[in-house]
């Protein structure tokens, strides 16, 4: 596992090759459940405006890949709790993870925002997300914003690869302007956070 590249994420280089990424594919399509996530979950600011532009997202149980993604998901798990010291509940086999879709024929995209709970009781620690292209894409980069600019996350631009990073900071999918590209998000949950002001 590589180590944190910032205090604020990790990018974990080419962790899936090719026939891994492959199976991973046809398993997600060939077993999740069929049904597609509400397009407006998450994808509105308070204002009104919709930041979220994606073809499809499939929600699959975690227990269902588990055996396919556990080796990532455990060294992960590790880094969020040793490298970004926080604490964490496991991933259960219930848990979903999202399989996006984004297609440059709708030039699909998602703009700033942060991944955060309203649950009372929890708050997503970190999110994973692992690159699962089988097909070259143009366009479709991730940015991190952790404090006053904007971060290019190159390699997750790499089939195979991963970035983890802690859900709270502004990050986003640039539009991808040919091919496919396609991802796999784990969320990380754990106690609610205490913010101090």
């Amino acid at each position: 596992m590589s180590q944190a590249s910032a205090p604020f994420c990790l990018e974990i280089s080419k962790f899936f090759n090719t026939e891994s990424i492959n199976q991973i594919n046809k398993f997600i399509n060939d077993s999740y459940d069929k049904r597609l996530e509400n397009k407006d979950l998450g994808s509105t600011r308070e204002n009104g405006t919709v930041v979220k532009n994606i073809s499809s997202v499939r929600p699959i149980p975690y227990g269902r890949i588990k055996h396919l993604i556990g080796g990532l998901i455990d060294e992960a798990y590790q880094s969020v709790n040793l490298d970004f010291g926080f604490l964490t509940f496991p991933q259960t086999d219930s848990q979903y993870c999202n399989f996006n879709i984004y297609d440059s024929n709708s030039k699909d995209s998602y703009d700033w925002h942060c991944d955060e709970s309203d649950s009372s009781t929890y708050d997503i620690k970190c999110t994973l997300l692992i690159n699962l292209s089988t097909e070259s894409f143009e366009g479709g980069k991730f940015q991190l914003f952790p404090s006053t600019e904007s971060i290019d996350m190159t390699s997750l631009s790499e089939p195979g690869s991963a970035v983890m990073f802690k859900s709270h900071i502004l990050h986003r999918v640039l539009p991808v302007t040919s091919g496919t590209r396609k991802t796999l998000t784990v969320f990380i949950y754990g106690p609610k956070f205490t913010w101090v002001t």
